[in-house]
């Protein structure tokens, strides 16, 4: 049902353009408390000379928050503007179920994150470069803006690409497999201006992007729905900024290590490609997996028939 929910609504190509402008308009006006808190931080009011990385890039846990709701507010665009103009429901681009599956959501954040620690306990453990950077202070307040506000970071971009656009894009090439693969690039691409891009190389990097992408849209699909996508996707950023840190990353945060030789290879992306394989076994295992990369237009329209009934 996933994916034949594609053809509920209203499907002309400028409707969706619409609908993405609207959301790439709320998103920046959503950061503008961001921006000027950053600005302000900084001391560029006061003539100091910033680098651009440090604007860009938050410093402090406030700074992350303010820049994590811009994505909250992104959310809300689309639902909103999807509801309104296109006539889908929030469940409509996020699963093939009646009900969105908030357990499934917990399960896929469990499975990634108790990978996501094996790993890194393990590059921890064996690697001197790695210290100590625990200061509670700053750690705990890290830990509430993280919980309460990359659920709407990794949402945004789950909703975005596993399900408003997967399906956007099933209706246009008339393939699973093509939306998959389409979206998983987009997503890839969309994060080509993160510092480690420039300073791991394009291709280092972006692989691990397009993997993590067709994951988590593989997931997504055969599952019928983006929750456990979107549950390992937020355990996967959580973790991200909680347990280690290093120059050059996306965040800059108080996590409990930092990296003082950080470094990005091609194993890293074996290490990924592995993670994943465990990833989906077990959710297999425990879900059966029964979404399929087909469609039926005739299951989206009784379903518009009912509602009007």
């Amino acid at each position: 049902m996933f994916l034949s929910k594609s053809f509920i609504g209203r499907n002309r190509w400028y409707l969706y353009v619409a609908v993405l402008v609207m959301v790439f308009i709320m998103t920046q006006v959503g950061s503008v408390p961001y921006a000027v808190y950053q600005v302000f931080a900084s001391g560029m009011l006061e003539g100091k000379q910033v680098d651009e990385t440090i604007i860009s890039t938050p410093q402090d846990s406030v700074g992350l928050a303010l820049m994590l709701l811009s994505f909250a507010v992104g959310l809300g665009a689309l639902f909103l503007f999807a509801r309104l103009w296109q006539k889908k429901r929030p469940t409509d681009i996020t699963t093939g179920r009646n009900r969105f599956d908030w357990k499934r959501v917990v399960f896929g954040a469990a499975v990634w994150g108790v990978l996501t620690l094996a790993v890194t306990v393990a590059q921890v453990s064996g690697d001197s470069d790695v210290v100590l950077n625990f200061d509670a202070s700053r750690f705990f307040p890290l830990l509430v803006v993280g919980l309460l506000l990359f659920p709407f970071q990794t949402a945004m971009e789950e909703v975005l690409f596993r399900g408003y656009l997967m399906q956007g894009t099933t209706i246009m090439t008339r393939s699973g497999i093509g939306a998959l693969i389409i979206t998983s690039l987009l997503f890839g691409l969309m994060h080509a201006a993160n510092p480690e891009i420039g300073t791991y190389g394009f291709w280092v990097v972006m692989p691990q992007y397009v993997i993590m992408g067709l994951v988590l849209g593989y997931v997504a699909i055969k599952d019928d729905g983006i929750e456990l996508a979107l549950g390992m996707h937020f355990a996967n950023n959580l973790l991200a900024s909680l347990l280690v840190t290093s120059e050059g990353m996306v965040f800059q945060t108080a996590a409990i290590f930092r990296d003082t030789t950080p470094s990005i290879t091609h194993m890293d992306t074996l290490v990924l490609m592995g993670c994943a394989a465990v990833f989906i076994w077990i959710c297999y295992r425990a879900y059966g997996f029964k979404g399929t990369f087909s469609y039926n237009k005739e299951k989206a329209h009784k379903i518009e028939e009912d509602r009007k009934n």
